[in-house]
């Protein structure tokens, strides 16, 4: 009875997210057309942001029960699984191509995951170190309010701008509920199949928290705009390393495991570097970058096991 209420609850979560995702990713386009605001831009803060609360959520409560290896493990992990597996999941479905200037903020993740990495170094992630996350991550919303709110003009609407907001904060809320149905549900189901919980830890948990940025950039992908796709992870990596980090830290300062240098950040780098230097040269994430980010995430979990 216990596993077929979990496998109700396993398909009540999918549902959830699928659904949850095709509605925020159409308002998600409406409202970028009302305002005069590309759809990257809006995939980059609105979508991220909604896609992001598994992950934050997750590494508070970590944070706060003294679970460091969770909470940090949880933020890096799910931005090299958000670059090297859903977006080479999405780019091998098809090319996404993007605004130009996406680059540019594909250059900030890699800098500001430096500035993570170079604070890490100590062994510890301290309560002003999260401040300092934080404090960056709210310029970087001012700079993009400065740069693409207030520069271009708004343009005429054609939609209804207040159902669209109500739409985007009830879908995000679908995602992020569905996320977590499946997350827990699955964990239940593989703990009574006898799988080790060192398993279900570094591929359910993991994963799990990025489902929403998964589903998000799948349906966008599936939809033709490829914008909220890759906005949407360049977005959400951002948040984690920032604000995942950040907020996790302010509750308990985490400690930081010397191997987590050896495999974890230098890999997360890579994937950053090779998507800034696409992005550059080409403005898109094609094919061929898809399977070397695919075969990068194979390559960690072998290290991991």
């Amino acid at each position: 009875m216990t596993m077929m209420l979990e496998i109700a609850l396993f398909a009540a979560g999918l549902v959830l997210l699928i659904k949850g995702s095709d509605l925020f990713v159409e308002a998600a386009s409406r409202t970028a057309k009302d305002f005069g605001v590309s759809e990257f831009v809006i995939a980059l803060v609105l979508a991220s942001i909604a896609t992001t609360l598994p992950e934050v959520t997750v590494s508070a409560i970590a944070a706060y029960g003294g679970n460091s290896d969770i909470a940090l493990g949880n933020a890096i992990g799910s931005a090299l699984a958000n670059i090297a597996l859903i977006l080479g999941i999405s780019a091998m479905i098809m090319p996404l191509k993007v605004d130009k200037t996406a680059w540019e903020n594909s250059l900030f993740l890699f800098g500001v995951t430096c500035y993570a990495g170079l604070i890490m170094l100590d062994g510890v992630i301290s309560r002003f170190d999260g401040l300092t996350l934080i404090l960056i991550y709210f310029g970087f919303l001012y700079y993009l309010y400065k740069k693409h709110m207030t520069l271009e003009e708004i343009t005429e609407r054609e939609g209804n701008p207040r159902r669209d907001a109500l739409i985007l904060i009830g879908s995000g809320l679908m995602v992020v509920v569905g996320a977590r149905l499946v997350v827990s549900s699955a964990v239940t189901l593989a703990e009574a199949l006898g799988i080790p919980e060192a398993v279900i830890g570094l591929t359910l948990v993991s994963i799990g928290t990025s489902l929403p940025e998964l589903s998000n950039s799948l349906t966008a992908t599936l939809k033709k705009i490829p914008n909220i796709s890759v906005g949407n992870i360049i977005g959400a990596d951002i948040l984690d390393i920032l604000m995942v980090l950040g907020v996790a830290s302010l509750i308990r300062p985490i400690r930081v495991d010397r191997t987590f240098f050896s495999v974890a950040l230098p890999l997360t780098l890579l994937v950053m570097v090779i998507l800034t230097v696409s992005l550059r040269l080409n403005s898109r994430v094609g094919r061929r970058t898809a399977a070397l980010f695919l075969m990068i995430y194979a390559f960690f979990l072998y290290l991991l096991y």
